[in-house]
């Protein structure tokens, strides 16, 4: 929720910040005599601040944030990752796998090196600034060396001692976690790796590092490593101990130094940052406790109170078990660990702010209590939400936005809905809307069945020998048996090969990697300008940055090559962008003919059916060659009239040209009034507005509509677009004159030409003879366009005459907006030099 409203651009502001912060707190730790209290503020407030966000709030926001994680990225920033000869002694990036060594045991490695951690905080790293400044620095060219030797985040996944903690804190989801399975708005969720393209979006920088991953989907990762993940279990379980062991290991080492009543006044107060003795008393017994000197006792003791508490906790689990089995309810193992490793969490970060106040008395004496209290509600809340989860619930859930995903073509779905939105309807209720269509015969069933089991198994959500029984609700909503699950795999195995033959986990990993290179190709063609994807057009710089691309998308070469050829000419890609833009000529083709058959009746339809016939001829001229080189029918010379001026209107209102959009909108006034509070209801987001389209939207009449439907009337403008007619109308002035008003005089200066709105105007060439001319018809053209003075005197005609008047420094800005305008120019100043020819003729 947090991390989701958090732009990557500004995380890695704060990135940067806490980065440097580790820094500066490691410089002042080595500063003799600092005033600042580093250990304190490391130990007693960042720490805690930590776990508070990842316990009480979501492990996304701080996944997001770690200066640790960032550190551990620089050597993939800087393009000096380690990499390793693969197929075809091509480089490819260093990743862990699942199966080795490090993929196996990492949960084993990180949480015991949690407990050394512990341990030597106990013997002396609360409270030296000399052994904090080492473990910090060490810490963060760990973090650093890692990056460099293996991809994506190896660190937090299978090194950092925190990776584990998050987990455990994390459960199914955090307190104000965002689900990543249901409603996802894009591909990338939680706290997903990602990076930011040259046109400023967000996009996927996964390599699926480790799968599943608590980045993408921390539930998905929580069911899949229910029992599966080594060491997880015993970790989880073992967390409630080791921190009350801890603290209260803590307290007794303090004890002989602190002169506080309080029991707890050593570790609320912060006297342990001060105990610069407690390194000594590393071979000192424990008072009253034991001859055995702090240095065996302390690991001892907290070896032996995590096992404690792995004994304890799997007597919860057993106890749960058991009264799920008696109540009879379903998937009660699952059930059992669920709520036992809930409640695990819930008691081990309560009991950890029970003796921490991250605030340090910055509150008052009740500062702590504050938080201890907020700590309490936010992780009851989480409890509460995640009480009731099981795996069932979540693999509906999952399915449900496959199977919303296959329903949205299907025909009959407006009807079914109700005047619902799909997006609305919870997941019980998609299953029960697929049973409410008629449209879904037995064929159209399997053939949403078969997409929804290749989703599902490409994203690694589903595993091929459990599908039979994962899929059965949905098969018994789609009204199908087992015999067609089997016919749809024996389909599947024909023509998707690759999912039937790895595991859920390889699976995932290579749909992840497989997207970060979908991405990174995509960006790259944009930023270089290419529309497919062609090896020979590329320069030895493009070259180079397309190797980078593949050893950071850590692809095997076969893998990468599929994905290239899906951005050629004939790619399936290129093929997928071309269909939905061949539907998109087709409708606007079919309204530009029906718009051309209403122009005889309402000339102001013109500039708009310009509009369309420019969008229409635009996107006719990419798609031609584009639809040859893919192979693909060509588009049809004439497509027949189809739509209705309310479906050119809603087309025309998202026009990026916002008085285009004003065009409609002032239409839409006079001829559908009652629409005009529905469009102002759609306020164009992410579109350009202009004085034009905001007095639309108030109702203010900021041009002469009149002038305007005069303007379209004539055939000299039917090439304006709406810009330009409006630019004609406020550049222009209209002027009544009465009959025989003088319009031009001989002789006087051009600084203006005039077009006859209405009426007539009477030119006088030579001494007795006049020429008259009516609407339509440009006069002072020729003085403007030679700069020459007036070579005759224009009057208003009999009934006088309408105008308007341009200055000559708008007449060249006109010729350059209407090609038409120029035509008709030219014609008129041609007819009269044929009539000047034959006078002299006569």
């Amino acid at each position: 929720m947090l991390s989701g409203g958090l732009q990557e651009r500004h995380a890695r502001l704060l990135r940067w910040l806490l980065i440097s912060g580790w820094l500066a707190l490691i410089v002042s730790l080595l500063v003799p005599a600092s005033p600042l209290p580093g250990n304190r503020i490391f130990w007693g407030s960042v720490v805690p601040s930590g776990l508070l966000v990842i316990a009480a709030i979501s492990h996304e926001f701080w996944r997001r944030l770690c200066p640790l994680a960032f550190a551990s990225q620089l050597a993939h920033a800087l393009g000096l990752q380690r990499s390793r000869p693969g197929k075809g002694k091509r480089p490819e990036l260093v990743l862990i796998k699942p199966d080795s060594w490090l993929g196996r045991h990492h949960v084993q490695l990180q949480w015991s090196l949690l407990i050394a951690g512990l341990c030597l905080r106990l013997l002396g790293g609360n409270s030296d600034p000399i052994w904090l400044a080492v473990w910090l620095l060490v810490t963060l060219l760990a973090a650093v060396a890692v990056g460099w030797a293996f991809g994506g985040k190896s660190w937090c996944q299978y090194f950092c001692p925190m990776g584990p903690v998050q987990t455990v804190l994390t459960g199914v989801r955090g307190p104000l976690g965002s689900p990543a399975h249901v409603g996802a708005p894009s591909k990338i969720t939680q706290s997903m790796c990602r990076t930011i393209t040259a046109e400023g979006q967000e996009r996927s920088a996964c390599v699926a590092c480790q799968s599943p991953c608590l980045d993408i989907d921390a539930e998905r990762q929580f069911w899949q490593n229910l029992v599966r993940k080594r060491g997880l279990a015993w970790a989880w379980y073992s967390y409630p101990g080791l921190v009350l062991a801890f603290f209260t290991l803590m307290e007794w080492s303090g004890h002989g130094a602190s002169q506080l009543v309080h029991p707890l006044g050593y570790i609320r107060s912060g006297q342990w940052a001060l105990d610069r003795e407690l390194v000594s008393r590393a071979w000192q017994p424990l008072p009253h406790l034991t001859p055995l000197p702090r240095l065996l006792v302390i690991p001892i003791a907290l070896t032996a109170a995590a096992w404690l508490s792995v004994i304890f906790w799997r007597g919860v689990e057993g106890l749960l078990r058991r009264r799920g089995n008696r109540e009879g309810l379903p998937a009660a193992g699952d059930r059992a660990v669920l709520r036992s490793r809930l409640l695990a969490s819930f008691v081990a970060i309560n009991t950890f702010f029970w003796f921490v106040d991250p605030l340090q008395g910055l509150l008052g004496v009740n500062g702590g209590q504050v938080v201890r209290s907020l700590v309490l509600l936010l992780t009851s809340l989480g409890l509460y939400r995640a009480w009731g989860r099981d795996p069932a619930t979540y693999r509906r859930e999952s399915t449900s936005e496959s199977l919303r995903r296959q329903l949205r073509d299907l025909p009959g779905l407006e009807p079914a809905l109700d005047g619902r939105n799909l997006d609305a309807l919870s997941p019980l209720e998609v299953f029960t809307l697929v049973k409410a269509m008629p449209a879904v015969g037995e064929l159209q069933a399997r053939r949403v069945y078969g997409e929804v089991l290749v989703d599902m198994l490409r994203s690694g959500r589903l595993d091929q020998a459990q599908s039979l029984l994962d899929l059965q609700e949905l098969r018994q909503s789609l009204q199908l048996d087992d015999e067609d699950h089997h016919a749809v795999i024996d389909l599947l195995a024909k023509e998707h090969p690759e999912l039937l033959g790895r595991n859920r986990f390889e699976r995932q990993g290579d749909d992840l990697r497989r997207e970060l290179a979908l991405t990174n190709l995509e960006d790259f063609l944009l930023r270089h300008g290419f529309s497919v994807f062609d090896a020979a057009a590329l320069n030895p710089r493009q070259r180079q940055e397309l190797e980078r691309l593949r050893l950071a998308s850590g692809l095997p070469e076969p893998a990468w090559e599929s994905v290239l050829r899906q951005f050629g000419p004939q790619g399936e890609l290129e093929r997928q962008q071309l269909e939905p833009l061949r539907a998109v000529w087709l409708e606007e083709a079919g309204l530009l003919a029906w718009l051309d058959g209403q122009l005889s009746e309402d000339g102001l339809l013109r500039p708009l059916q310009r509009v369309l016939a420019l969008r229409v001829g635009g996107l006719q001229r990419q798609l031609a060659p584009r639809l040859d080189a893919a192979g693909l029918d060509p588009l049809p010379p004439a497509v027949a009239p189809a739509g209705d001026l309310r479906r050119v209107f809603d087309l025309l209102w998202r026009d990026p040209d916002p008085d285009t959009a004003a065009w409609v909108l002032m239409l839409e006034r006079q001829r559908h009034p009652e629409a005009v509070a529905w469009r102002l209801q759609d306020p164009r987001p992410g579109l350009a507005s202009s004085p034009f389209l905001q007095g639309q939207l108030r109702g203010d009449a900021t041009v002469d509509e009149a002038l305007l439907a005069a303007l379209t009337g004539w055939k000299m403008f039917d090439d304006v677009l709406p810009a330009g007619l409006l630019w004609l109308a406020q550049r222009g002035t209209v002027r009544q004159l009465p009959a025989g008003e003088p319009v031009m005089e001989k002789g006087t200066i051009s600084d203006h030409l005039a077009l006859v709105l209405g009426g007539d105007v009477q030119v006088l060439v030579g001494s007795d003879e006049t020429v008259l001319l009516g609407p339509g018809r440009a006069i002072g053209e020729i003085g403007v366009l030679t700069g020459q003075p007036r070579t005759a005197t224009v009057r208003a005609g009999a009934d006088g005459c309408r105008l308007l008047t341009l200055p000559s420094a708008s007449f060249e800005d006109l010729l350059r907006r209407s090609d038409s305008f120029s035509r008709s120019l030219l014609s008129q100043l041609a007819l009269r030099l044929v009539d000047a020819t034959r006078k002299v003729a006569a």
